[in-house]
């Protein structure tokens, strides 16, 4: 074995011939000698093996015109490139590489430190305050920057600071590679790929990679060790504010942890240590961004106002960030679609506020968790181009919210289960959709589903599905299921829900068709101001439709307040249809429900009038029930004055003073003056008088009389010519009893007008 140090002679000659130098040590000042006064050294360059480096390699600022490599061999002190310039170096399998200090360093090919144990912590004047054990600022690589299986124990902030690094290969830190500290790149142009397979990066300061600002022609990668399976892990935030990836970014079964933040480690800009394990605003992907496997991100993960091609979270990932934001896009756009497959387990708030998304958001089988003041998902002001899926969502002890979204497509949440007893647990206020919204098979809301103002070009499909609200809340004062204040629905609702309770406001909806089972809305709702053209039914099938008046009065008479306007609209909806009869029932339903309710009429006489009103021509809608009391009161004064004690009241008088009964003439004051013709017809056979005095009064006739006394628009004299007399015993009776039915003729008969009046009007 060698015993002392290679000199001069021995390591030029060992580098002319192309050989390696194996075991044994050297100067640091030889090696440097070497390196920039040898001439003629194999195109191979400089390989030392299991060599012991004496004292500093000092290169700084040197050229070199031939490759360097050091095969497992230790180092006395951190080599120093900065600024210098080399074909290539590599540095492989070193027991003890106490650092290197290459800021600047121009490398034409690959710079390989694999299988080394780096340690150290060193200060350079790219940094002020950090201390890192490998410095490769502002350096420019040719090939790749290789750490396979390499290992970094240092005692300093950074395991790597290689800020505005520009690269013309792909960076792999992978496999084995593990280190205590952060790696930091913010800047770096990385033309090839970022790969980080099966990478252990533990950092004691809250961040763990620092790659913002980094651009990457390839793409970054974050996914085990192919065959052995090391999972990747990352302890401490990645930060890629700003970054550009120009191909995918993928991670798998990857476990990124947020440390607590210690607000020293930022010391120009803001200090974003605010709690995300992925602080990624600003981000560029070209290609797909996918979390797949079993990842574990436990801190939340920013990429907001990002732009990514399309964004995939897979079955069995898991994004926890109890109490705060889990994923935020707010203002990110992804221009493809946006896929959480079943199993995705969410704790936090999912933020899209302002996200746009041009084709499907699908977020099937995703269960929410650990709400962050009440909301589980926010989606306000949010885009998307295709259709928004939901089915079968699982979202407990907060809401999800889409306000003033707007869908092209159809918004399907069949199935989900949502569960938001303190507020809403489905919001699409002001929202508008292109399709249809369809809240079906067995979707279960625990909450209130609000829908105010929001304009759907569908259907509202609500087969099947349970909506409940265990009480009144804060914004949801009345305890409704379902808010719908002013929706509009241009494809109809459908709805056959299973169950709601305990009600429902549909305030001043618009839809053109209402499919429904009248008997299946629940105990108090509100309707007023609701507007639909027909009925259908409520399956949508095209199957037969019951128009049963009594159902739907039964229906209305549910409104928690008493309201006018669903009862004439409901009329008018069965007139449209040619059901008339039917629609002037449910309006003389809507006036008896007035008068029960005490809002048509509040005094006791004009209640009382309205009662005779409605039970004599059903308020003008029944005007010929008039005519049958006319006809009653007509035989009733028929007979009445048939009775002989009725007759024996009536008088007469002609305008000579005399006086007559209904039977023959009774005080004579004047006698007739006879005619010479009348002196010639008695003298021959003196026939008997009649009783109306021969034509000096109008004959009694009971249903003549009946009839000018009942009708008051006509005169048959019959009345003005017969009295009763009060000094009859019956005379007073009789005189009341006539007056009462004049006075009765003339309310039936002014009733049966207006009642044509109103009716007209009506029609």
């Amino acid at each position: 074995m060698r015993t002392r140090p290679v000199t001069y002679r021995e390591l030029l000659r060992v580098g002319r011939a192309g050989g390696v130098l194996q075991d044994g040590s050297v100067d640091a000042g030889v090696l440097r000698r070497c390196a920039i006064e040898g001439s003629k050294v194999d195109p191979h360059g400089l390989h030392l093996r299991r060599v012991h480096v004496r004292g500093r390699l000092d290169l700084a600022g040197a050229t070199i015109g031939f490759p360097l490599r050091f095969e497992e061999c230790r180092f006395d002190a951190a080599p120093v490139l900065t600024n210098a310039q080399v074909p290539s170096l590599a540095i492989t399998g070193s027991p003890a590489l106490p650092g290197l200090l290459a800021n600047g360093v121009r490398v034409a090919g690959d710079l390989d430190l694999s299988r080394s144990a780096v340690t150290g912590a060193h200060t350079t004047s790219a940094s002020t305050s950090k201390r890192s054990a490998i410095w490769l600022c502002e350096s420019h690589i040719g090939g790749r920057l290789l750490c396979v299986d390499t290992t970094i124990e240092t005692d300093g902030e950074r395991a790597i600071q290689a800020d505005r690094m520009q690269l013309g290969g792909t960076v792999r830190l992978l496999h084995g590679f593990t280190t205590n500290a952060e790696i930091r790149m913010v800047g770096a142009r990385i033309d090839g790929s970022l790969d980080f397979t099966g990478a252990h990066v533990r950092s004691r300061y809250g961040l763990a990679l620092d790659l913002s600002e980094v651009q990457v022609g390839g793409s970054l990668f974050l996914i085990p060790k192919p065959g052995a399976g090391r999972t990747p892990l990352i302890e401490g935030r990645i930060d890629l504010a700003n970054a550009d990836v120009g191909g995918q970014f993928l991670v798998r079964d990857a476990v990124v942890t947020a440390l607590s933040p210690d607000a020293a480690t930022r010391t120009y800009g803001p200090n974003r240590t605010g709690g995300s394990a992925i602080n990624a605003p600003r981000l560029t992907v070209g290609g797909d961004l996918t979390l797949e496997g079993a990842c574990r991100v436990d801190g939340g993960t920013d990429l907001s106002q990002s732009d990514l091609g399309s964004v995939t979270v897979s079955a069995g990932c898991r994004l926890a960030a109890p109490g705060a934001t889990a994923l935020s896009l707010a203002n990110a756009q992804v221009r493809s679609s946006l896929l959480m497959s079943g199993g995705v387990t969410v704790a936090g708030e999912l933020r899209f506020t302002g996200l746009r998304v041009q084709g499907t958001l699908s977020m099937r089988d995703i269960r929410l968790g650990g709400a962050r003041a009440g909301v589980l998902m926010t989606g306000s002001g949010m885009t998307v181009e295709g259709d928004l899926r939901l089915e079968r969502m699982t979202a407990d002890g907060g809401a999800v919210r889409f306000r003033s979204t707007a869908i092209r497509g159809t918004v399907d949440a069949g199935g989900a289960v949502l569960d938001n007893p303190d507020g809403a647990a489905l919001s699409f206020q002001q929202a508008r959709i292109g399709g249809s919204l369809r809240l079906v098979d067995g979707f279960r809301s625990t909450g209130y589903v609000l829908l105010n103002r929001a304009t759907i070009e569908g259907r509202l499909v609500c087969r099947g599905g349970t909506f409940h609200c265990p009480g009144p809340t804060r914004y949801n004062r009345a305890g409704h299921a379902i808010e719908a204040i002013s929706t509009t629905v241009r494809g109809g609702l459908y709805l056959a829900w299973a169950e709601v309770s305990p009600s429902v406001d549909l305030t001043n909806a618009v839809t053109p068709i209402l499919a429904d089972e009248p008997d299946r809305w629940p105990p108090r709702f509100v309707i007023s101001g609701l507007t639909y053209d027909r009925f259908e039914h409520p399956a949508g099938t095209g199957g037969p439709i019951a128009w049963d008046r009594r159902k739907r009065l039964v229906w209305l008479s549910k409104q928690t307040v008493y309201d006018a306007g669903p009862y004439e609209h409901l009329a008018s909806v069965f007139r449209r249809h040619g059901y008339t009869a039917d629609a002037e029932a449910i309006l003389i339903a809507q006036r008896h429900a007035a008068r029960r309710t005490g809002h048509a009429r509040p005094h006791p006489v004009r209640r009382a009038v309205d009662a005779a009103y409605g039970w004599t021509v059903g308020y003008g809608f029944r005007p010929s029930r008039v005519l049958w009391l006319l006809l009653v009161l007509l035989a009733a004064v028929t007979v009445s004055l048939h009775l002989p004690g009725a007759r024996d009241t009536l008088r007469a008088v002609d305008e000579r003073g005399n006086v007559y009964a209904a039977d023959g003439r009774l005080v004579t004051v004047t006698p007739d003056l006879p005619t010479p013709n009348l002196l010639a017809e008695e003298s021959r056979d003196r026939p008997r008088r009649d009783a109306c005095g021969e034509g000096q009064v109008r004959c009694f006739s009971p249903e003549l009389y009946a009839i000018d006394t009942v009708v008051p628009l006509i005169s048959l004299g019959q009345r003005a010519t017969w009295y009763a007399n009060a000094e009859s015993p019956r005379g007073t009776l009789i005189d009341w009893w006539l007056n009462l039915a004049t006075l009765i003729g003339w309310l039936l008969s002014t009733i049966f007008i207006l009642s044509f009046a109103r009716l007209s009007r009506t029609t």
